[in-house]
């Protein structure tokens, strides 16, 4: 089924960018100065409905047939300036993706280091949480908790203070919660410590500590760490994805500006 999802979705994108490509070749002739501005379709419609290289490598072999229609209107270095022009903004998204790609290369490669659980796993893991406190009676609280100083040491400092930063963390983490208790990224600067049997007042312990440790732990370029931690505690015949639903809301009220 997923598989077919994804044909479809490649068909159907292959499909407008076809059907854009024929439009404008068609309609080229007849735009005269206007073609300026519809130039700019073919780069980025290509980069909007396909993989970053994929587009960047479609709209470099193109551009002679572009620049041949739009030569009908404008003179040639005209008509290249503007079609490179636009290339080099289509692919900008690029750098983003690939940058994007990096960290998380990178965070996959520090959730196998310190040991905590992945994004990918962290639902499954939040629902065995449930049921197991439910077959045994007991409470389940957890810790949504946001490090603010993730993005500044990753833009003024690089990715190695980053991954330290993130690293220290989760030794830190371990050492102030309990054998049982699992901490799980989230987001790439909001993490989830669920903490099986553990009612509010135990929460409050864990929460209390783990910002003792956190403050008393400094690294050279950033200072102490500093984190925000909210409680979130499972509330009777509450489903698992009620639970998440509220630990994601807390989460992204955490990243709110004054919260």
């Amino acid at each position: 089924m997923l598989t077919q999802r994804r044909y479809l979705q490649r068909g159907s994108a292959y499909i407008v960018l076809i059907s854009g490509y024929l439009a404008i070749a068609v309609e080229a002739p007849y735009l005269g100065t206007s073609i300026s501005l519809w130039m700019g379709v073919p780069p980025i419609l290509t980069t909007l409905l396909l993989p970053p290289g994929a587009a960047l490598l479609l709209n470099v072999l193109l551009a002679p047939m572009w620049l041949l229609l739009i030569s009908i209107a404008l003179p040639a270095p005209v008509s290249g300036t503007h079609y490179v022009t636009l290339v080099v903004i289509s692919i900008l998204p690029l750098g983003w993706y690939m940058q994007q790609s990096r960290f998380l290369k990178s965070t996959d490669h520090l959730d196998t280091r310190s040991g905590i659980i992945s994004r990918d796993t962290l639902s499954e893991r939040l629902v065995a949480e449930v049921e197991r406190a439910r077959a045994l009676n007991q409470s389940l609280s957890a810790l949504v908790i946001h490090l603010p100083q993730v993005d500044m040491a990753d833009e003024q400092f690089g990715q190695t203070t980053r991954d330290t930063l993130l690293m220290t963390f989760c030794r830190v983490v371990q050492r102030s919660s309990r054998r049982g208790d699992a901490l799980g990224q989230h987001q790439h600067n909001v993490f989830w410590l669920l903490l099986a049997n553990a009612g509010e007042a135990g929460a409050l312990i864990v929460r209390e500590r783990l910002m003792q440790a956190l403050g008393e732990t400094r690294l050279a370029e950033i200072g102490a760490i500093q984190a925000q931690i909210r409680i979130c505690q499972l509330a009777d015949d509450e489903s698992a994805e009620r639970f998440e639903q509220r630990l994601i809301s807390r989460g992204l009220n955490l990243l709110e500006p004054d919260t």
